[in-house]
């Protein structure tokens, strides 16, 4: 009878569901125990499950919720299942001393950047933020600092042009989902190849905030550029038009002879709208006004008006 490998596996969003999904279809692991957490209430007083833990349930996969995976009694409750290797995944709790010297050098994170660069909590917004050409899915040991751990796997990604934080997410999940998978099967290749990260070369993201969805015309193409993808998921890249902040989808880079910092050069619908910035302009081509759905702006301008030939935020 082929030995399994005994796994834990601690997630929570639907960043986590490829690598669970990825794991739970490989014959030769077994996953004892699916850690996530406690369901959310949302709006009108719904209780929402993780989506982690909908796809334990929709499998038939032990689950648990714990307040803490750092106190004796889930620890203990590991241990009785005689647990290979823990796998966490956008996880959300931090993993504690005990737990770490428990389950030494088996405790293994997925992390979506190329470290040591960007550690912490935004990695994939910071790394379009900041237009990186490549990125890459981490497969590394978790030690108390963060996202400070020996890398294993490190599977370098191109960031394409129109990549948003969408697309980029979506190719960091599958890709990461099989580094995850191959360093469990090839743990002990891979454990004696690890590589050390170096910490005079590593960057921290930020808290990701709702001002920081705010557009600066006098900033560069391709920094509006980058801050329209990296923040279309939360809080969205918005414009202020007569005082009503709209949400900015959507946008292309547009080389411009005249640059004139949030001038409306054009708002048709045959062209889009087209605002200047430092070096240039920016072509809006999705966009959003509060309480109405989400549109391609050439639809949204045959039966809106957007003034031409004004200055925004005046």
């Amino acid at each position: 009878m082929m030995t399994k490998i005994n796994i834990c596996f601690m997630g929570n969003p639907k960043f986590a569901l490829s690598t669970l999904d990825v794991l739970n279809k490989e014959e030769k692991i077994d996953i004892k125990l699916v850690v996530t957490g406690k369901d959310k209430k949302r709006s009108r007083n719904k209780i929402t499950p993780s989506p982690v833990k909908e796809y334990a349930v929709e499998n038939g996969l032990n689950y648990v919720t714990p307040d803490s995976v750092n106190n004796k009694e889930f620890i203990d409750s590991l241990k009785a299942l005689d647990i290979d290797f823990i796998v966490v995944v956008a996880f959300g709790q931090l993993i504690g001393q005990t737990l770490l010297d428990e389950f030494n050098d088996r405790i293994i994170n997925l992390h979506p950047s190329l470290l040591p660069k960007y550690r912490g909590a935004a990695p994939i917004q910071f790394t379009l933020l900041n237009g990186e050409k490549y990125t890459a899915p981490t497969t590394m040991l978790i030690e108390k600092a963060m996202d400070a751990g020996d890398i294993l796997i490190q599977d370098k990604i191109k960031v394409e042009e129109d990549d948003d934080f969408f697309t980029l997410s979506e190719k960091l999940t599958e890709k990461g989902a099989y580094a995850i998978r191959d360093t469990l099967l090839n743990f002990e290749q891979v454990y004696k190849n690890r590589i050390k990260q170096d910490n005079n070369k590593a960057t921290f993201t930020k808290k990701i905030t709702k001002e920081m969805g705010k557009i600066n015309w006098n900033d560069d193409m391709e920094t509006i550029h980058n801050q329209v993808r990296a923040l279309v998921a939360f809080p969205k890249a918005y414009l202020t038009y007569h005082g009503i902040d709209v949400k900015v989808l959507e946008v292309k880079k547009h080389p411009y002879d005249q640059a004139k910092p949030s001038y409306v050069y054009r708002a048709n619908a045959n062209d889009n709208i087209l605002v200047g910035c430092k070096d240039g302009a920016i072509e809006i081509t999705k966009i959003q006004f509060p309480g109405k759905k989400a549109m391609d702006t050439k639809s949204f301008l045959l039966g809106n008006e957007f003034k031409e030939n004004i200055y925004l935020d005046e």
